[in-house]
C-alpha cells in the first residue's frame, strides 16, 4: 500500500468511549471495542506511519483535571482525529467539539449494529461519518481509513500552500 509521506510524523488523536467500557458488564462488548480501537491504532501506524494517541493506553491514577488537560493537549498536537462513536460518551462528544473548533479533520466511525443510536449532534456536525458492520468491521474500517488518509494528504498539501512563507 502507498504510504502517506509528509515532513515529520503525522499525529492522530483516537477518540473513544472509555468510561462506559470500564463500567460495562458485558465483557464481550468491552473486548469487541478494545479490539476495534487497537485495530485502528495499529492500521494507522503500520500503513501510514502515524503516531496515534490512544487514551485508553494512557489511563492511570491521575485526576480528572489532569486527564482533561492531557487530552486537550493531545488533540491540539494532533493533525487529525479518528473517533469511534458507536457508544454513548460525553467525553467523545467534548473531544469532537474541541477538535471541530480547532479545525481538525475528523473521521467518525459508527457501528451500524450498535445497540445505541447515533447522536444527532454528531450526525449534524459535518464530521466525515462512515459506517461499518459487525460482520465486516476490519474490511470496512480499513477502507474508510484509507479513503480518509488519501483525502487528508490533499488537505495537508493544500493547507501548507496557504500558510505564509517565513522570511
Amino acid at each position: 500500500m502507498s504510504r502517506l509521506r509528509t515532513r515529520g510524523s503525522l499525529k492522530c488523536y483516537l477518540s473513544e468511549a472509555i468510561t462506559i467500557l470500564q463500567k460495562h458488564e458485558k465483557k464481550n462488548l468491552v473486548k469487541k471495542f478494545t479490539e476495534i480501537y487497537n485495530y485502528i491504532e495499529e492500521y494507522l501506524a503500520k500503513e501510514y506511519e502515524v503516531e496515534v494517541f490512544n487514551p485508553i493506553k494512557h489511563e492511570s491514577k491521575i485526576s480528572a483535571d489532569e486527564i482533561y488537560l492531557r487530552d486537550i493537549s493531545e488533540i491540539k498536537k494532533a493533525h487529525f482525529v479518528v473517533a469511534e462513536v458507536s457508544l454513548i460518551s460525553w467525553g467523545v462528544g467534548a473531544e469532537l467539539m474541541y477538535a471541530i473548533m480547532k479545525g481538525k479533520p475528523i473521521l467518525a466511525l459508527y457501528n451500524e449494529d450498535s445497540p445505541y443510536s447515533l447522536s444527532e449532534m454528531i450526525r449534524g456536525s459535518g464530521v466525515r461519518l462512515r459506517k461499518y458492520s459487525d460482520k465486516n468491521w476490519k474490511t470496512d474500517i480499513a477502507k474508510h481509513l484509507a479513503e480518509f488518509m488519501t483525502e487528508l494528504r490533499l488537505f495537508l498539501k493544500y493547507e501548507r500552500r496557504l500558510l505564509p512563507r517565513r522570511i
